[in-house]
């Protein structure tokens, strides 16, 4: 007997996709309740710059580590999940549009959902680590991300003070940032790729509190027999130099991630 399973062209499927697909609609995703810690770094162009593919111009050599507790996540129906992703600033430079943004380095998170959906329909190269929920000792905060309890990232912040409504105001006036990754699929059986191009997605925050301080990124290099799978991106990072922390900031957010307005990038 024939299967019966067929696709609907204007549909879109997660796999695995017999059990169905929905008609393509343009949604905006809110994220209710998020709690970041971000640290920015300068650091060496030319360790950095192998990272950024062709097709972007990097604007500074600057690294960004941020954390985030994502909570009251609608598409999770009010659920939860933690991530810590390594951007650079660049400028799109595959078309004539000028795009600038965030190109993502890696992006780990803790739950499988976002992990595929991220990677599948978004081209955001997410991959899965445990990540501590945000923890303090007065103003201190931190948090770390491991595997099969090997820690190879820990992330601080020391609070110095407040920002205020003017300066967060200021902040919101540009609320829009465009995420560049780059979506890859290799061919089966041989070498090569079935799909490889840049992606855009773009996100928007509002910010409703902030603290500005000091913040310190500490990386810890992995044997390969400890994370088989992820050594060589962790000991990557590693060797990048933090030649001087140049921002570090604990906020408060409402995020709206732009999933309609996410596209390949010619």
């Amino acid at each position: 007997m024939r299967g019966r399973f067929k696709f609907q062209d204007d549909w879109i499927y997660k796999m695995p996709v017999h059990f169905g697909g929905h008609a393509f609609y343009p949604i905006r995703v809110v994220y209710g309740d998020m709690t970041c810690l971000q640290v920015g770094f300068e650091t060496d162009p030319g360790k950095l710059l192998p990272l950024i593919p062709e097709d972007f111009e990097l604007l500074e050599p600057k690294v960004n580590v941020q954390y985030a507790n994502c909570r009251e996540v609608d598409w999770m129906a009010g659920g939860d999940y933690r991530l810590i992703q390594a951007t650079a600033p660049v400028r799109y430079m595959g078309n004539s549009e000028g795009l600038v943004g965030e190109y993502a380095l890696v992006v780990w998170e803790n739950k499988t959902c976002p992990i595929i959906g991220g990677r599948e329909e978004d081209g955001v190269p997410k991959i899965f680590a445990d990540i501590a929920m945000e923890r303090h000792n007065g103003d201190h905060w931190f948090t770390a991300a491991s595997y099969e309890s090997v820690n190879f990232l820990k992330l601080d912040f020391q609070k110095k003070g407040e920002m205020p409504e003017e300066a967060i105001a200021e902040i919101n006036k540009t609320p829009k940032v465009n995420l560049f990754g780059w979506r890859y699929l290799p061919n089966l059986g041989k070498g090569g790729a079935t799909l490889s191009h840049a992606t855009l997605y773009p996100q928007e925050a509002t910010v409703k509190q902030a603290w500005t301080g000091e913040g310190a990124i500490t990386w810890t290099k992995v044997a390969p027999e400890e994370h088989p799978l992820q050594w060589n991106i962790i000991n990557t990072l590693a060797d990048l130099p933090v030649l001087k922390v140049t921002d570090a900031m604990m906020m408060k957010t409402v995020a709206r991630l732009n999933v309609g307005d996410s596209r390949i990038l010619p």
